[in-house]
């Protein structure tokens, strides 16, 4: 259970805590996160409804980040600076400024190294968004399949 000043936010395991949070408060609580006030200042994303604030949580995992070619779907990616990294011994967990916000992910030690002041693509995949009458998952609206299958 997870408590916020004596009143019961949400009650579950801690996986479904993780994955389904029910307010910003408890989404913040386990695990890396960046809060955005406001989500529409994230390409793909909208407000949540009309006069509605809408902040957004970020998880590292639904964040990629790299050279432009590295992306298939370079409409939904918006220009990024790396701001610092740090070796996590299988990965690097990558800071990097996108607008006015700092967000953080990982990246594989794979793929072609990344420095800090260096300019990326930033891809949000998703994001938790959150107003004063729900919480949702929500994915990147950009987000299209370069080579669809159709049956």
């Amino acid at each position: 259970m997870i408590m916020n000043q004596g009143r019961l936010e949400q009650k579950g395991t801690p996986w479904d805590i993780y994955k389904e949070p029910k307010t910003p408060f408890v989404a913040s609580f386990i695990g890396e996160s960046t809060m955005i006030d406001d989500v529409s200042e994230l390409k793909g994303f909208e407000e949540g409804g009309e006069g509605q604030e809408t902040r957004a949580l970020i998880r590292p995992e639904y964040i990629e980040v790299g050279d432009a070619h590295e992306f298939s779907m370079l409409s939904a990616t918006e220009e990024g600076t790396v701001h610092r990294l740090h070796f996590r011994g299988s990965e690097w967990m990558v800071e990097v400024e996108v607008g006015r916000h700092k967000l953080m992910t990982y990246r594989s030690l794979e793929k072609p190294a990344l420095t800090p002041g260096q300019e990326v693509r930033v891809l949000v995949h998703r994001a938790y968004l959150f107003n004063n009458e729900r919480s949702w998952m929500e994915e990147n609206r950009l987000k299209v399949d370069p080579m669809p299958v159709m049956i």
